[in-house]
């Protein structure tokens, strides 16, 4: 990757930053975007009926009542994010315990209520960010639901219905989140989107390391007071892992709405640059992807990415904002600032003014308030922020 070596005014409020050349974001082969195919196979059916059952002994609780059981209170913006001081970033960080001062789970994806409701920007009357983590093992995932006015949020276990009378926990890397209506789409592995139901939490006894069933006749959610059952999921026909950069697979590393054309965003990390970021077509009358006749849902845009070490895409009206390594620091060992990147699908990509909070990872756009949320997963540095997208970029 090139490095610009001069400083490069940016018109956009004055801001001035050491700039990246326009790096070409080329557009990938239609035929070969469409041989990227996803399927739900009959997993909505059958994860329907198992939570039908399960119900009965579980009784289902909504979002409002689960932000009302808050247990946990974030604070108000407390670590640096490096972001231009003209971008008046704003947001919260975790509370001051294990959150923010240790890896036993580590953040990665982001959404909220400005994805699950474009026009008002609000679930239930409240604004909401959601985020996903993971074990350093990827032997658990696990979501927080935080209300971005007061602040308190609380933690939920990903569970998988396995019967009509039980359940076992999700494992993976919960890469990326985005959230429709009532449904929550989380990028587990590289291969695979697991969807939830914000109508749908299940209250367990916290007792217990156990997942599911214990032998003491009570579900139980490692530790955890609630439950999130998967109600349908989507993967590359035939199964089988993901290819980063290569191959029939691109790996799903992270998810986003693009609310100008009703399409999923999913990004691809990779060291280097061509992660591939691909479109997948959305069906607002379901609230879900949409397939084709053959019961597939076809890509339908990809392109080749020239940011080193992608962690998050989202779009808006054709332009792109990326998260990922600065140019200085391509190649460099250790844990540095990220970039945002900007550009045109098809056209190019620069980098944006500033830098980013450490290890940033997902992104999303709120349009009712033009907000660019992300999120990083640096340890003691963790925070949750947005800027105005229009701010940043320079485009309505």
């Amino acid at each position: 990757m090139r490095l610009v070596l001069g400083l490069v005014t940016l018109l956009l409020l004055g801001l001035t930053t050491t700039a990246q050349a326009a790096a070409n974001f080329p557009r990938l082969n239609a035929a070969t975007v469409d041989g990227y195919r996803l399927t739900p196979g009959g997993s909505f059916a059958t994860y329907g009926s198992r939570i039908t059952a399960l119900d009965e002994k579980l009784p289902p609780r909504g979002l409002p009542q689960l932000l009302g059981d808050a247990n946990r209170t974030a604070r108000p913006l407390c670590h640096g994010t490096y972001l231009a001081a003209a971008l008046k970033p704003a947001g919260f960080c975790w509370e001051d315990a294990n959150d923010d001062k240790t890896n036993d789970w580590i953040p990665q994806g982001l959404t909220g209520s400005g994805d699950a409701d474009p026009v008002t920007g609000t679930v239930g009357g409240k604004r909401v960010v959601a985020t996903s983590w993971h074990t350093p093992g990827d032997t658990m995932v696990r979501l927080s639901f935080v209300d971005a006015s007061g602040l308190g949020y609380r933690h939920v276990l990903l569970v998988e219905p396995t019967s009509d009378t039980d359940f076992a926990v999700v494992t993976g890397h919960g890469h990326g989140m985005t959230w429709s209506g009532n449904l929550l789409y989380v990028a587990t592995t590289g291969g695979l989107i697991r969807v939830f139901d914000t109508t749908h939490f299940w209250q367990v006894d916290a007792s217990s390391a156990t997942v599911g069933l214990g032998t003491d006749g009570r579900y139980h959610a490692a530790y955890y007071d609630y439950a999130m059952p998967q109600v349908g999921a989507y993967w590359y026909p035939g199964g089988g892992a993901c290819t980063t950069g290569t191959g029939a697979r691109p790996c799903l590393s992270t998810l986003s709405f693009d609310h100008g054309d009703s399409t999923f965003v999913t990004a691809e990390h990779a060291a280097e640059a061509g992660g591939r970021v691909l479109r997948w077509p959305f069906d607002a009358s379901t609230g879900r992807l949409k397939t084709s006749a053959d019961g597939q849902v076809h890509a339908v845009e990809g392109f080749s990415s020239p940011v080193w070490g992608m962690q998050g895409a989202v779009a808006r009206n054709g332009y792109f904002v990326l998260t990922g390594v600065c140019p200085e620091y391509a190649g460099a060992a250790g844990d540095h600032p990220s970039c945002l990147h900007g550009g045109v699908g098809g056209v190019s990509t620069s980098r944006l003014a500033g830098q980013a909070p450490v290890n940033s990872q997902n992104l999303s756009y709120w349009p009712a308030t033009g907000e660019l949320w992300l999120l990083n997963e640096q340890l003691r540095e963790r925070v949750v922020v947005h800027v105005p997208w229009t701010t940043l970029t320079g485009r309505a």
